[in-house]
């Protein structure tokens, strides 16, 4: 579709080289980093598409899950499959780092059936300003520091770092809400420690 010249940036390319870096120990320092929600909100998250599991889901999977695993590499942007292909999509902790949010939920939307759902899991930037600027200084400050004690010995960069600016391209909480109803016709967010994690379902018109 021709959207892929959005992600031809240096910084586009910082924050792929930080999520490459991270994978080792990506898990538990999420768990760290997030007081222990990250996976419970991923686990959640998955519950929610339960009913869909003997369908197809889009998400994003490790290599390693043998030779039968096929990846697909591709951008929110630009999904390169047909329209109805799946009756769900997941994305957790990947939303923040889209560059065109507003165009990645009309590609959700395409992608998924009439009646599917789609499951945001994320960091999310509180409406009220002293929530904001709350989560902003644990973003930018406190994080970062939590993280680089973790991962010390390594890997010489946080790549965690990298979450600071995309946090801060993020629009608010009931923004991405109001925007992704508008794509799929319904959509509901849950917030979790005051508004700085978020679950956003949505569910497309039947």
């Amino acid at each position: 579709m021709g959207h892929s010249s959005t992600h031809a940036t240096d910084e586009w390319s910082a924050v792929v080289r930080a999520i490459e870096i991270a994978l080792p120990f990506y898990e538990s320092i999420s768990e760290i980093i997030s007081l222990g929600l990250a996976g419970s909100l991923r686990r959640r998250a998955i519950r929610r598409l339960e009913k869909y599991r003997t369908n197809w889901i889009l998400r994003f999977a490790k290599a390693t899950l043998g030779p039968g695993f096929h990846p697909v590499l591709g951008v929110a942007e630009s999904i390169p499959f047909r329209p109805d292909a799946f009756s769900g999509v997941l994305t957790c902790f990947s939303y923040r780092d889209v560059r065109d949010k507003a165009l990645s939920l009309v590609e959700f939307a395409r992608v998924v059936d009439r009646g599917g759902r789609l499951e945001i899991v994320d960091v999310g930037k509180p409406d009220g300003l002293f929530r904001q600027k709350l989560m902003g200084l644990y973003v930018a400050v406190f994080m970062p520091v939590i993280a680089r004690f973790f991962i010390s010995g390594q890997t010489k960069e946080n790549p965690f770092q990298m979450i600071v600016p995309t946090f801060h391209r993020l629009a608010k909480n009931r923004s991405v809400t109001r925007l992704a109803e508008e794509k799929f016709g319904s959509a509901t967010l849950y917030e979790f420690l005051l508004g700085g994690m978020v679950i956003i379902e949505a569910k497309r018109d039947s």
